[in-house]
């Protein structure tokens, strides 16, 4: 245990599990914050299958499937010769990502085991990374069965994510936390929060670079206040790429089978060999490696065997550094770029973290194009930490960032008159409302630039308002979707849709909010639509004002509606319901949806 926070807790009794689940490696770290207390932090070790006394506390993130899609066996376990018709199911990941971080590299996916799901897999090893935790807490906390039995309901949980992720795939996490009992339908929002992965003086400039296995995350930050609490801003839209360490994994993995497929064995003892060389490259030779031209063998399991046309000695295959170091070039090159991409001319601290970011050879060429000219590089010294896990649970306890950047656009759909002599407006679908007036629709209407800073506790707000023929008319549910725009112009296209009704490039639908509007009857206003050339063919319809409003106050979406009435501001009980990730909307799905129709 150690502490991560001067002076004694004055809170109530409460445990925080920070939880990171790599795309390599995943791990678990706890605080118990006791009243009057030292504020500690703890990792979670002594995980099934891996030696007590090296004190891991991180494991592999693979699970072992058999032929019946029960999970068989989990982490270091897994890694192990399994039974028969098992299935090893590896880097799953890489599956939930969007597809504009998929999209960057072509990286081919291993696909899941039939019959299985990837809210399954997250959910089972949720399960698996949860029983041990209690056990562990219990085991190593005085009266800790006692303590987890009466902190558990209110416990919080923190899942980091990569930065690329945003409110379909935290949706996609808090599911898979129900399914696993990590959580329960009710307290899923108030006890299960997130964290993105790369998260001192005042004015203080610092790059934080996750690198991981599935990604690479750069977040710029500035320090606004160092006492009594330390405040960190994002100064500019923190960078996703997918090109982790797992890349170099798969390079590896390409230039191995070309070798072992050219041995005459049995296809089980070529599995083996497979098997055996990339775990000796993944816990060996990736960390070792520093870039020069040393040669390194690797393991591959094959006893005193030796093919020397292909470079096999005694059981090991020799690679020279040059051959080596084209396994790591472009994601080495990818993790150069993206901290390029958040450095600004004052930075004055970048730091390395993350699996990726213990490669001897990235930190050697991050140190030489960036160590001096007023910038130093600072990078961890403990091979066991997962700083993900530790960093989830001091910023479950802290919450230090008060100030973030968005990464894209957020808006919604709008409809207009329509004008027929602008060429944008035919063609286009169009509605005919309760005030007569015909209407094009597919508009966007754009409530948070991309790259906006915005205040952790501020929202951004945009007005609208709904049409009815009747004062008298039935509210009742009110759904307005929320669209993100992530294209290459920062100023986002005038059109969410096209002319055959589908959402254009670039958009794709994030979320929706619901809210129950009974109770804002009484917020109707009365209207009359003169009609030019008529005024008995005049309207009466009643409309209602609204605003939308857009919030991220930690590094989840929060979207709610505001209306007034007599004076004062309700604010509705909305739910913000996630868009199920694993499929395209964007270019592909239409977005009328004439019921919920806003003007501006």
């Amino acid at each position: 245990m150690r502490v991560f926070a001067p002076g004694l807790w004055n809170g109530p009794a409460k445990i925080i599990l920070g939880i990171d689940i790599g795309a390599t490696q995943s791990a678990v770290a706890f605080t118990y914050l006791s009243p009057g207390a030292p504020q500690t932090l703890c990792r979670v070790q002594e995980w099934p299958g891996q030696p007590n006394h090296k004190g891991q506390s991180r494991i592999p993130t693979v699970v072992s499937y058999n032929k019946e899609c029960k999970p068989v066996c989990f982490g270091a376990e897994a890694n192990e010769p399994v039974e028969e018709g098992c299935t090893l199911v590896r880097h799953f990941k890489l599956h939930l990502h969007p597809a504009e971080l998929r999209d960057q590299y072509d990286i081919k996916l291993e696909a899941l085991p039939e019959g299985v799901t990837l809210r399954q897999i997250y959910a089972d090893f949720m399960t698996y990374l949860f029983a041990h935790t209690k056990k562990y807490f219990c085991e190593h906390v005085i009266n800790g069965e006692k303590i987890w039995q009466a902190c558990y309901e209110d416990m919080t949980i923190v899942l980091a994510h990569p930065n690329g992720w945003g409110t379909i795939e935290q949706g996609f996490l808090r599911g898979a936390a129900i399914a696993a009992n990590l959580v329960t339908t009710e307290n899923a929002y108030s006890n299960l929060q997130f964290v993105s992965e790369a998260e001192a003086s005042k004015d203080v400039r610092f790059v934080v670079c996750d690198a991981g296995g599935s990604t690479i995350d750069s977040t710029s930050y500035r320090i606004v206040n160092e006492a009594p609490l330390l405040e960190l801003a994002e100064t500019k839209a923190s960078s996703c790429v997918q090109n982790g360490g797992v890349c170099v994994d798969i390079e590896f993995r390409k230039h191995l089978s070309s070798v072992v497929s050219q041995i005459d064995a049995p296809q089980e003892v070529l599995e083996d060999y497979m098997l055996d060389g990339m775990r000796d490259f993944e816990e060996n030779v990736k960390k070792e490696f520093d870039g020069t031209g040393a040669s390194h063998r690797i393991n591959l399991g094959a006893g005193r065997k030796s093919y020397e046309h292909l470079g096999i000695r005694l059981g090991r295959l020799s690679l020279p550094g040059y051959t080596i170091r084209k396994f790591f070039d472009q994601s080495v090159e990818t993790a150069i770029s993206s901290i390029q991409q958040q450095m600004e001319p004052d930075c004055q601290h970048i730091l390395l973290v993350g699996g990726f970011g213990e490669s001897l050879y990235l930190r050697r060429i991050v140190m030489s194009e960036f160590e001096g000219k007023g910038c130093s590089v600072t990078v961890t010294n403990d091979p066991n930490a997962k700083a993900v896990a530790d960093g989830s649970v001091i910023w479950g306890a802290k919450r230090s960032v008060i100030a973030r950047a968005t990464r894209m656009a957020y808006g919604i759909q709008m409809i207009a008159p329509y004008d027929q002599k602008n060429d944008d407006h035919r063609g286009r679908p169009t509605v005919v409302e309760c005030d007569g007036v015909e209407k094009v629709v597919g508009l966007w209407s754009q409530i948070v630039d991309k790259g906006t800073v915005m205040d952790a506790k501020d929202a951004v707000r945009e007005e609208y308002m709904r049409l009815y023929d009747s004062p008298n008319a039935k509210l009742g549910q009110f759904t307005v979707k929320v669209y993100s725009y992530n294209g290459g112009d920062k100023n986002a296209s005038t059109w969410l849709m096209d002319r055959n009704g589908y959402i254009a490039a670039g958009f794709e639908e994030i979320c929706q909010i619901k809210a129950d509007l009974s109770d804002m009857r009484k917020a109707l206003k009365n209207n009359v639509h003169k009609q030019k050339r008529n005024w008995l063919q005049s309207k009466k319809y009643f409309h209602l004002d609204f605003k939308v409003a857009i919030q991220f106050g930690d590094t989840e979406l929060k979207a709610f509606l505001e209306w007034e009435q007599k004076g004062v501001t309700q604010i509705s009980p909305a739910v913000v319901i996630p868009r199920e990730p694993g499929f395209e909307v964007s270019g592909g799905f239409r977005a009328s949806d004439n019921q919920n129709n806003v003007s501006t």
